[in-house]
C-alpha cells in the first residue's frame, strides 16, 4: 500500500546561479572565454548531526537533578548519581554537613556476585531505586525478578524471593521521590511508584480496594497478619463504563510495552523491572476522612458516551479492533461524574447529591476535619464558573463556600490547602489577571490576599502549620528574569514576611525537608548546567551536592542554546525563545530557520532548564538555526490575558508571533536566511504546523513543516481539552441547531440556578448569551473549532504529516481527514503511518527524528542524499 501522496523531487543548489543568468546574455567572444562550471550540492552535515544524537549524548552528561528521598520525616535523605566515575547511592544530614555514600558499595557488589553467579561492579549496580525498612535498619532494592534486603548494620544480604508489584509491605517506606528529574538514570523494577491495590486507612486499620468494577473493605487487619482480615463487597452495581475500578490485562500489557519502549528510547536501565502481575484488585481513588471512619470516592457514568476505534493491524493472527469511551467537544453524552461514601459500620457504599450544574465536574474531594461533612470543587462543563462546596455526608446538605466565575476564559482551580487542621483556607485565583492566593476563613469567609502582585504564584510546597509558614513557588516577579524561571518563597500565613528562598538568575527545582528546615536546590537554566545544593530556611546556601558534568561535552565542541526576546506582533509582549546553532557556525553564511513549536495553551516548548541534547539541538547541526519561540495563548505562567489569548480561536491565535519574532530575528541576524523557514511540532505543535503552511499570509512564510500527531481537527478531540482551551458557548436553543454546518449544540435540561446569583456573563465576538442561561432548561452548549481540514486548498509548500495507527489520545483520523482533504484539493505532500504506535513513537522515534531531518534537509538545503533504500 502506497502511504505517501506526493512524488519527491530532487533540489539542487546551483552555487553560481546568478552568474549563469549574466552568461545567457554575454556576447559570444565571452562566452567563448568561459568555461562551465558544474553543478554543485549543498551537503547537510549529517556526521555532525550523528555526532549529536540523544543515542550518542546518552552517556556524555549522566547526572543532572538530584532526586533526594527522606529517611523517615527527617531532613536526612539520600540519592543516587551517576557520573563518569560511576553510580553511588549519597547520604546527606544537613544538620551536621554530613555527605557521604549511604552504604559499601564495594561489599554489597561482592555480596550480589555471590548470590546471582552474576559478575557486578561496585560502580554500576543493577539498581537505581531502594526502599528502607521503616526502622531504618535495612535497605531494599530489586535485581531481575528477585528482591534482596541489605542489612545495614551487619552489612549482609538477604534474598526475599520474587518480586510482587501490587504487594507493598507494612514495614517498608514507599515515598515518592521529591523532586527534580534526570538524577542518576532509570529507576529500578521495585520502589518509587506505588501499586499496592490498597488504599489505606490513616490509622491503618483498614483499607479499600476495588475489583470488577465494584468497592470491597478489609477491615481489622491486624499487623504481621499476612494483611489478612475482614472483607465486605460495599457496592454491587459496578458494571463496564460504571465502576470503581478494574484492571483491563490487555491494556495493562500495552501500557507496559510502550512505557518499555520509551525508556529504551529515553536511555533508562531497565534494572530489573517487571511485568506487572495480574491481579484483578486495583487501587481505587478513594480519600479517607483524617480521623479513618469514612472515605469518599467520585465514579464516572460513561455508559452513554460513544465510543471511538482504533485497528490494531500487527496483532496476531488477525488484526483486532480497539474501542473504548470518548466524548467529544458539544457531545451532548459526556460523563457524568458522582460523588459516593462510605461511613466504617455501615453496610454499603451510598451515592451523595452535589447536583447544581449539568454534565459538571468535582474535583479536590476531601475532608476538612473529622467524618460528616467532605468537601470538593464543583465546575460546570463552561469551565468558567467553579464553587467550593461542603456536603453533609449523612443528609446530602450542601453548603457553598467559596465561588469563582470568569469570562472569556477557562477557570484553572488548584487543590484547596489549609494552613492547619481545620485552618484557613488557601484559595488560588486569576481574579487579577494574575494567579495569586487569598486567604479566607474555614467558613470561606473572605479575609486578605496572601500574595499579590504583576506575577504567577504556581503552587503550594510546604506548609509549616505550627509556625505558620508556607512555601510557594511562582514565576515572573524577580525583576530582570525570563518569567518562566520558577524560584521558591517563604510567606507567614497572615501574608506577611514574604521572602525569597533561592535567589539567583535561574530555573529552580526546590523541595522542602520534612521538617521545613532546609531545601534542596536544583537550579539551572537552558544555558547553565545544574547544580545542586542544600539551603536553609532562609536561603542560605549549607551544603553543595552535585553538578551536571559537561566537560566532555565541551571535548566535543558542544555550545549551549541561546535564549533570546523578541516582541509578538502586537509589538508590546514580550516573546522568549531558545537558538540553536550548528556547532561549526560560520557567521559569514546564510542559514535557513526552522521553528520547533507547541502552542499551547498549557504550555509553550521553550526549554528553561539544562537539557544537554534534543532534538532541536541535532537538527541544527545539519546546517540550520533552529529556534522554539513561544507566543499570546501559550503558557499559563504569565497573565491570565497572556494565555487565554486564543479563547474562541483555538487554530490561528500563535501564527502572527512566531512569524514576527522570525521576522525580527532575521533583521538582527544577517545569517538568517528568511526566506527559507521551517516549522515542525507534535500533537498541539503538530496542528499549528499544518496550519501554518495553509492559513494565508502564514503559508508564503513558512516553506517547510514536519507535523506529527497534530490535531488537526479538535472537534473530534477530546471534550475536555477542546471546550477547555477553544471555549463552549451557552446559546439559546434553536430548532436543528445540530445540524447547522457543523456545530454540535446540545440542550441543557438538567441546570439549576446558582444561588448567589453571582455568575458572570459570558461574552464573544459571536454575541453569546449569558451563562445565566444554565438556569433555564431552553438553553443550548455549542461549540465548533475552527479545522485544518477548512484550509486544505491553500497549502503551499512542502508538508509531511505523520501519526500512529494506534493513537488513543489524538485519534489518527485528525490526520486522516487532512489527509482526504489535501488529496481532494489536488495538493502534494507526504504522509507516514507509523504502525502500533499511540501518540508517542516509542522504539520508532529514532526513525522518525531521522524522518524530520532529511524532510528539513532536501527542502531547505536541497541535499537529496537519499541513493536507495539504506539509512546511512
Amino acid at each position: 500500500m502506497i502511504t505517501s501522496t506526493s512524488v519527491r523531487r530532487l533540489r539542487w543548489t546551483l552555487a553560481a546561479a546568478p552568474l549563469a543568468a549574466g552568461l545567457a546574455l554575454a556576447t559570444p567572444a565571452l562566452a567563448q572565454q568561459t568555461t562551465p562550471q558544474p553543478e554543485q550540492r549543498v551537503h547537510a552535515n549529517w556526521t555532525l548531526a550523528n555526532r549529536y544524537s540523544n543515542t550518542a549524548l546518552r552517556n556524555v552528561v549522566l547526572g543532572t537533578a538530584v532526586q533526594p528521598r527522606w529517611i523517615g520525616k527527617t531532613d536526612s535523605m539520600f540519592y543516587n548519581w551517576k557520573s563518569k566515575s560511576g553510580s553511588q547511592f549519597t547520604l546527606v544530614v544537613p544538620m551536621t554537613t554530613t555527605k557521604r555514600p549511604l552504604f559499601d558499595h564495594e561489599k554489597l557488589a561482592v555480596a550480589l556476585t555471590m548470590t546471582t553467579r552474576k559478575p557486578i561492579e561496585a560502580t554500576n549496580l543493577p539498581f537505581t531505586t531502594i526502599n528502607f525498612t521503616k526502622d531504618h535498619k535495612a535497605i531494599r532494592f530489586a535485581v531481575d525478578s528477585t528482591r534482596y534486603e541489605w542489612i545495614l548494620a551487619s552489612e549482609t544480604l538477604k534474598s526475599l524471593g520474587k518480586v510482587l508489584r501490587d504487594s507493598v509491605p507494612q514495614d517498608e517506606e514507599r515515598e515518592v521521590s521529591g523532586g527534580g528529574g534526570g538524577g542518576g538514570g532509570g529507576g529500578g523494577g521495585f520502589g518509587g511508584q506505588n501499586d499496592d491495590f490498597r488504599n489505606w486507612s490513616p490509622d491503618s486499620t483498614a483499607f479499600v480496594f476495588a475489583r470488577n468494577h465494584n468497592l470491597y473493605i478489609v477491615e481489622n487487619v491486624k499487623p504481621n497478619s499476612a494483611l489478612k482480615g475482614d472483607t465486605t463487597q460495599i457496592s454491587t452495581d459496578g458494571v463496564k463504563d460504571y465502576t470503581f475500578g478494574f484492571r483491563d490485562t490487555a491494556q495493562v500489557q500495552l501500557d507496559e510495552q510502550q512505557q518499555q519502549e520509551q525508556q529504551q528510547i529515553d536511555g533508562g536501565q531497565g534494572g530489573g523491572a517487571q511485568r506487572r502481575s495480574r491481579d484483578p484488585r486495583v487501587r481505587p481513588q478513594a480519600v479517607w476522612s483524617p480521623d479513618s471512619k469514612a472515605f469518599a470516592i467520585s465514579r464516572n457514568d460513561a455508559r452513554k458516551v460513544k465510543e471511538l476505534y482504533l485497528v490494531s493491524s500487527l496483532a496476531e493472527p488477525r488484526p483486532t479492533l480497539m474501542s473504548y469511551r470518548y466524548a467529544m467537544p458539544g457531545e451532548e453524552n459526556v460523563p457524568q461524574q458522582e460523588l459516593w461514601a462510605f461511613k466504617r459500620g455501615t453496610p454499603r457504599v451510598t451515592q451523595v447529591n452535589t447536583k447544581r450544574w449539568k454534565d459538571q465536574r468535582l474535583m479536590n474531594i476531601h475532608f476538612n476535619v473529622g467524618s460528616d461533612k467532605v468537601r470538593m470543587v464543583r465546575r460546570d462543563r463552561l469551565q468558567r464558573n467553579l464553587d467550593l462546596i461542603e456536603v453533609d455526608v449523612a443528609t446530602g446538605a450542601t453548603k457553598t463556600l467559596l465561588t469563582e466565575s470568569l469570562e472569556n476564559a477557562a477557570l484553572e482551580p488548584q487543590n484547596v490547602r489549609y494552613t492547619k487542621t481545620g485552618g484557613d483556607i488557601l484559595w488560588w485565583s486569576e481574579r487579577s489577571g494574575w494567579g495569586q492566593y487569598y486567604l479566607y476563613g474555614n467558613d470561606g469567609t473572605y479575609k486578605r490576599p496572601l500574595t499579590q502582585g504583576s506575577w504567577h504564584a504556581e503552587n503550594i510546597s510546604a506548609i509549616d502549620s505550627v509556625k505558620g509558614v508556607i512555601w510557594l513557588t511562582g514565576e515572573g516577579r524577580e525583576e530582570g528574569e525570563n518569567p518562566y524561571l520558577r524560584h521558591l518563597y517563604r510567606v507567614n500565613a497572615d501574608g506577611t514576611g514574604f521572602t525569597l528562598v533561592d535567589p539567583g538568575n535561574f530555573n529552580h527545582n526546590t523541595v522542602v525537608t520534612p521538617t521545613k528546615r532546609y531545601i534542596v536546590d536544583s537550579y539551572s537554566r537552558v544555558d547553565y548546567p545544574t547544580k545542586n545544593v542544600v539551603r536553609d530556611a532562609s536561603g542560605k546556601v549549607v551544603m553543595n551536592l552535585e553538578e551536571a558534568d559537561v566537560s566532555r561535552l565541551k571535548e566535543m565542541g558542544w555550545r549551549a542554546p541561546e535564549p533570546f526576546i523578541v516582541k509578538a506582533a502586537d509589538g508590546v509582549t514580550d516573546i522568549y525563545g531558545n537558538m540553536w546553532k550548528p556547532f561549526d557556525f560560520d557567521s559569514t553564511r546564510k542559514y535557513p530557520i526552522i521553528a520547533n513549536v507547541y502552542p499551547g495553551p498549557q504550555t509553550e516548548s521553550v526549554n528553561t532548564t539544562f537539557i544537554p541534547g534534543g532534538v532541536p539541538q541535532q537538527l541544527a547541526q545539519l546546517g540550520f538555526i533552529v529556534i522554539q519561540i513561544g507566543n499570546r495563548g501559550g503558557s499559563p505562567l504569565r497573565s491570565l490575558a497572556y494565555h487565554r489569548y486564543g479563547y474562541y480561536n483555538l487554530r490561528d491565535y500563535a501564527l502572527a508571533d512566531k512569524k514576527s519574532g522570525i521576522e525580527q530575528l532575521a533583521a538582527r541576524h544577517n545569517f538568517i536566511d528568511i526566506d527559507k523557514v521551517g516549522i515542525y511540532g507534535h500533537s498541539g505543535g503538530g496542528f499549528l504546523t499544518g496550519a501554518a503552511l495553509m492559513l494565508p499570509p502564514y503559508n508564503d512564510f513558512f516553506k517547510v513543516g514536519v507535523s506529527s500527531s497534530g490535531n488537526h481537527d479538535n472537534n473530534i478531540y477530546n471534550a475536555n481539552w477542546s471546550e477547555n482551551n477553544h471555549g463552549l458557548k451557552l446559546v439559546p436553543a434553536k430548532k436543528d441547531t445540530t445540524r447547522n454546518r457543523g456545530v454540535r449544540g446540545i440542550a441543557n435540561t438538567n441546570a439549576g440556578a446558582p444561588s448567589n446569583g453571582s455568575v458572570a456573563q459570558q461574552g464573544s465576538a459571536a454575541g453569546a448569551a449569558p451563562d445565566t442561561l444554565l438556569a433555564t432548561a431552553d438553553s443550548t452548549f455549542q461549540i465548533h473549532v475552527p479545522t485544518n481540514i477548512d484550509l486544505a486548498p491553500n497549502l503551499k509548500g512542502r508538508l509531511l504529516l505523520t501519526t500512529g495507527d494506534m493513537d488513543n489520545n489524538v485519534h489518527p483520523g485528525n490526520t486522516v481527514r487532512l489527509v482526504n482533504a489535501l488529496i481532494k484539493a489536488n495538493k502534494r505532500f507526504d504522509y507516514m503511518v507509523l504502525p502500533g504506535k499511540p501518540h508517542g513513537y516509542g522504539d520508532m522515534q529514532p526513525y522518525f527524528t531521522r524522518l524530520l531531518m532529511e524532510y528539513f534537509a532536501e527542502n531547505l538545503i536541497g541535499d537529496n542524499y537519499r541513493v536507495d533504500a539504506n539509512i546511512r
